[in-house]
């Protein structure tokens, strides 16, 4: 199988590079903008300087700062229109995970004049989306370098993944800036989830030496600089290598696909409406131990990774405890869960998620319908490009292992 390696996302990191943002919108030859936030990041005093900075250049800005904790189809495709009806040129988003992925929705729905719902899938849209420049303000999802967007559709109760090389951003700035107000509890959550992209990437049946180099390495940075970037000092360098190893981690999954933590979190996300985080995060450790049983020569790399000093006569089972060992020392150092409460994920639904989950992340609107008519049973086999295949009664099993 040859290996395909694409990133054609310009990024801009460190201090101060928030003060290149109008310079970068003028060199799309862009003259109107969209500015996609949320209620929260719209009050911040760097965004209000964000703000000032574009409307000195000259662009005329047209305003979305209503993003909700989940990018939304129906608030996608009101505002795609609305950038149409409004001439934008270049859509710009400041925010978490959700306001990107809605920002990229609205560029795809802008460019398409379709709804978002009629794009999802890989590369089922036509027009290049509108120019973007993302400005993540958690290390966490890495959607500033990400081709892919995650919607929730209401009307439907799922969760939709759209993308393609039409899709990806044009320009990330990552500033350390912006993570200041950041409370610990969402930097948690939001380090944890980019620790998710890099070990989902690193043992993906799709990785390649290049992306098990980003991978390895943004696992290593987040697994170094997290527990300075959340806990006492909170270090202005740590929360930089944050921003970069998330963006490092979403660029290695980009390429090598997400497995399975992301394709059982998906039914919580649109039905029982869990927290994306909540649900890659708690399911990582039990995946991991999952998929290195048959990856024993990857096992050693990802525990010294974690930051696990190994013996040179470690087998490779024992550096999969260690590995998950310090996956989990590391949620505890930082605040984050290791379960889910029973309220989170009623045992009683428990098989319904895994017969859920098995059309896989990336199915789209036609693979969900087409799930509908197959009869399931202990032995389907779940989609995923993870390298050890998981029936529906694994599945059930890991769900019911990350209930406390």
């Amino acid at each position: 199988m040859s290996n395909v390696y694409h990133m054609p996302t310009r990024i801009v990191s460190g201090v101060g590079a928030l003060e290149s943002l109008a310079a970068t919108i003028k060199g799309f030859a862009a003259k109107s903008v969209m500015l996609v936030s949320d209620p929260i990041i719209s009050r911040q005093s760097w965004y209000q300087r964000a703000l000032e900075q574009l409307v000195a250049a000259g662009l005329s800005v047209l305003r979305f700062e209503e993003c909700e904790i989940d990018a939304r189809v129906r608030q996608i495709d009101a505002q795609g229109k609305r950038a149409r009806e409004q001439s934008v040129d270049a859509v710009i988003s400041i925010g978490g995970g959700s306001v990107m992925c809605a920002g990229k929705g609205i560029a795809i729905v802008g460019a398409n004049g379709k709804s978002l719902r009629d794009c999802t899938g890989v590369g089922n849209f036509e027009r290049r989306a509108l120019p973007m420049v993302m400005v993540p303000t958690t290390a966490g999802s890495g959607s500033e370098v990400s081709q892919w967007t995650v919607v929730k559709d209401d009307e439907n109760h799922a969760k939709l993944v759209c993308g393609g090389p039409l899709s990806f951003p044009d320009v990330a700035i990552l500033d350390p800036a912006v993570l200041e107000s950041l409370p610990p509890r969402i930097a948690a959550a939001t380090g944890v989830d980019a620790m998710t992209h890099g070990l989902e990437a690193y043992t993906s049946s799709l990785a390649s030496p290049l992306t098990d180099a980003i991978a390895l390495e943004a696992i290593r940075l987040q697994a170094s600089s997290l527990r300075a970037s959340i806990c006492g000092l909170r270090d202005v360098n740590a929360r930089a290598d944050n921003l970069l190893a998330s963006s490092m981690a979403n660029i290695a999954c980009g390429n090598a696909r997400l497995g399975h933590a992301h394709t059982l979190s998906l039914p919580l996300e649109g039905l029982v409406d869990m927290p994306h985080t909540l649900g890659v995060g708690v399911l990582m450790p039990h995946v991991l131990a999952f998929n290195l049983m048959v990856l024993p020569a990857k096992a050693p790399h990802v525990a010294r990774a974690l930051g696990v000093r190994l013996h040179d006569d470690c087998s490779p089972q024992q550096a999969t405890d260690l590995a998950v060992s310090a996956l989990r020392q590391l949620y505890g150092d930082i605040g984050f869960p290791m379960h889910w409460s029973r309220d989170a994920l009623p045992k009683q639904q428990v098989r319904e998620m895994a017969e859920r989950a098995v059309p896989g992340l990336y199915a789209g609107t036609a693979g969900i319908e087409r799930f509908k008519s197959m009869k399931i049973t202990d032995d389907t086999v779940i989609e995923s490009l993870a390298p050890r295949k998981m029936t529906v009664s694994q599945a059930e099993a890991i769900f019911t292992a990350c209930i406390a």
